[in-house]
């Protein structure tokens, strides 16, 4: 009974850390579990890579399992199931031996098709085009540089590259045919598509939860999580900066565009992009509405707060607490994890735009545009990650001590 119990402990949480879940709601659910099957002396380790759950049972028997997770990535039904599991068998506690089937039952879900994933992909990159500037002429490179970027990782992925070697090799990729399109007079800025296509690959959601665990009581793992995704961004800085370098004489760009203004089409476009991204993070059919209304709710929140407020820092974090708010207003109604319904909501805040001047100005060797780019770029995924932090951990505290009392 006891190693049924931590067995499905094990598999539970690796399979939602697997599909985008924080980790410490998973740590929260094997909590639960274990406290619903009279365990006690629970022992629950977790890393982004490692879990170990220990417990005695009521007979003083102890076991200890544990597992490696494979990398990430973003399912959100998926980990909706789960989570939904996670509840189901703390309110009932089934009997141990049924457990495993239940986590294959609740592994089953819908998904879309990788065709309909990759559409929802090039939605989402054709409305950030327009968002950055671009024009209609520019979403024929968007779309094949999308499309390109999204088979070369898949297959990357496939070999067991590390995740450094594979940013690097895809941006470089999708740098270098994004400078034969341009230059071949398909698309007529380079730097619309470049930063469209940066923001398919920067990994805000993980810094995001990097930034989480960090205030949530998992200091280690958040410091570990924040030095992967800093090595990690700097290949995607690497394989561009590279691109440069092959390309010389071809490059940059006739000038900086100038980004879309008219806040309706904003709100609108973001509407889209969110929902694009929704599908792309595998959101059910029936909530993919609720991923563009919380893009737009987020875009209006910075529309609002940027012009009247002077901080970067402040403005962002107050845009990103309205979506994170949105987020738990969701999670708590539909019982469901506030990623569920934060990470499309996030994208109108994460900067792709100034993470690729940053490497602009550093391949010209103008450090004043580089470091000027490069510090809004931080100040602004630092806002993002503590307006988030703020709102979810209030909401986490706020559960925990419901649940304990």
């Amino acid at each position: 009974m006891l190693d049924d119990i931590l067995t499905f402990c094990v598999n539970l949480s690796r399979n939602m850390i697997v599909s985008g879940a924080n980790l410490e709601r998973v740590h929260l659910a094997v909590e639960f579990i274990c406290k619903a099957y009279g365990l006690h002396d629970v022992s629950i380790f977790l890393l982004s890579s490692y879990i170990s759950v220990a417990a005695y049972d009521e007979h003083g028997n102890y076991s200890s399992h544990q597992a490696s997770i494979p990398p990430s990535g973003i399912h959100l039904e998926r980990l909706r199931s789960l989570n939904q599991l996670s509840y189901k068998v703390t309110e009932i506690t089934p009997a141990p031996k049924l457990l495993a089937k239940m986590l294959e039952r609740a592994m089953n879900v819908p998904d879309y098709s990788d065709v309909i994933v990759l559409a929802g992909k090039i939605c989402a990159a054709s409305c950030l085009s327009f968002m950055f500037g671009g024009n209609f002429a520019d979403l024929i490179p968007v779309a094949i540089v999308t499309a390109i970027i999204h088979f070369v990782m898949r297959m990357l992925e496939s070999t067991g590259l590390d995740r450094i070697v594979i940013n690097a090799l895809t941006m470089f990729i999708a740098t270098a045919v994004s400078v034969i399109f341009v230059y071949s007079g398909v698309g007529s800025n380079l730097a619309v598509v470049l930063i469209t296509v940066s923001m398919l690959v920067i990994p805000g959601v993980p810094l995001v939860n990097a930034m989480r665990n960090m205030l949530c009581g998992m200091e280690n793992n958040g410091i570990l999580q924040m030095l992967k995704i800093t090595v990690e961004t700097l290949a995607l800085a690497m394989g561009i900066f590279a691109a440069f370098i092959a390309f010389k004489g071809y490059m940059l760009m006739d000038g900086a565009p100038v980004s879309l203004t008219t806040p309706y089409l904003l709100v609108l476009l973001s509407f889209t992009a969110s929902l694009g991204f929704g599908v792309v993070f595998r959101i059910a059919p029936k909530d993919i509405i609720l991923a563009g209304l919380g893009g737009a709710l987020t875009r209006i929140a910075l529309l609002t707060f940027s012009p009247v407020i002077p901080s970067r820092l402040l403005y962002m974090t107050l845009s990103a607490s309205v979506a994170a708010l949105y987020a738990e207003f969701w999670a708590v109604k539909r019982r469901q994890p506030s990623t569920y319904f934060v990470y499309p909501s996030i994208i109108p805040l994460i900067p792709g735009d100034l993470f690729f001047f940053t490497i602009a100005g550093l391949y010209v060797g103008n450090r004043e545009f580089m470091y000027m780019n490069g510090t809004n770029c931080i100040i602004s995924l630092l806002g993002l990650s503590i307006g988030f932090v703020l709102s979810s951990t209030i909401s986490l505290y706020v559960r925990r001590m419901r649940y304990r009392g």
